[in-house]
């Protein structure tokens, strides 16, 4: 079995550790239909070469979607002057659990938010009591004294479930576009050198492979409308995801995947989207 658009007959790699114990027939049955059903086409892969060690997506726990960003989409942004009257009005709606302020200032300082795509700019961090509190909110602020938007601020599925995001280069990637040596779609085969590289570099509890259809379930789940800084809409994307209690296991695997085919960016695994 191979994936879609890969390089059929993938040679099966020589591996040094000692191999674990033949699992019994019925057993592996019952795993093989396990992934079936979890994966879909996708878990055909698992299947092949040291199936064991990599796993589809986990079933849960599903984080609750309650997080937004509040900002002014401007040349200047929310202002001293305006962003104290925003805020004032933003604590008048019962929806809002938790808000917190930061002022152009401390958005510098720092790493960007998500759900901020205007630059460096003032905003509020708020939670809502429940998930669909935030398209009550949404129309709430469209009666705000100054003109503000709010997007939605995904807490990461992954997040406590992984430490590390390995994402594999598809078509349309900027590796390609680019024409950088040596990029090129991931086939089966790179994703088994890929996966091997990943265990001998780090000290590997799982490593998890999420598909275009699963990365496509969490963007609805992430997305369930327009209130999204990015659109809705499949996404074509394959990762690794690597759980691990290696301190610093991002960077280190950053330096030891940089440049191999099929690998387009090594990220850690972060609370929000």
């Amino acid at each position: 079995m191979s994936w879609a658009n890969d390089e059929p007959g993938a040679e099966a790699l020589a591996f040094e550790r000692v191999p674990k114990s033949r699992p019994k027939p019925w057993a592996a049955a019952a795993v093989m239909a396990a992934l079936l059903i979890v994966g879909g086409a996708g878990a055909t892969w698992f299947f092949g070469t040291r199936s064991a060690d990599v796993l589809p997506p986990p079933d849960g726990p599903w984080p609750e979607q309650r997080g937004f960003v509040v900002s002014q989409c401007s040349v200047e942004g929310l202002t001293p002057l305006t962003q104290p009257v925003v805020e004032k009005f933003l604590r008048t709606l019962p929806e809002i659990e938790s808000l917190t302020a930061y002022t152009k200032l401390q958005a510098s300082a720092e790493p960007l938010t998500p759900g901020i795509t205007c630059g460096v700019q003032a905003y509020f961090m708020g939670t809502a009591h429940r998930a669909d509190d935030i398209p009550k909110i949404a129309v709430d602020i469209s009666t705000s004294p100054v003109p503000v938007n709010l997007v939605r601020r995904p807490s990461n599925f992954w997040a406590g479930k992984a430490d590390v995001h390995i994402i594999l280069t598809r078509p349309g990637s900027g590796l390609l576009q680019f024409g950088i040596e040596g990029a090129r779609v991931a086939t089966e085969r790179d994703k088994e050198i890929i996966a091997e590289k990943i265990r001998r570099t780090v000290d590997v509890d799982t490593i998890y492979y999420e598909d275009s259809a699963f990365a496509t379930k969490l963007h609805a789940f992430y997305c369930p409308d327009r209130l999204c800084h990015v659109e809705p809409g499949p996404i074509d994307q394959q990762s690794f995801y690597v759980r691990t209690d290696e301190p610093d296991a991002a960077e280190t695997l950053k330096r030891a995947l940089g440049g191999m085919p099929g690998v387009d960016f090594v990220l850690p695994v972060r609370p929000d989207i």
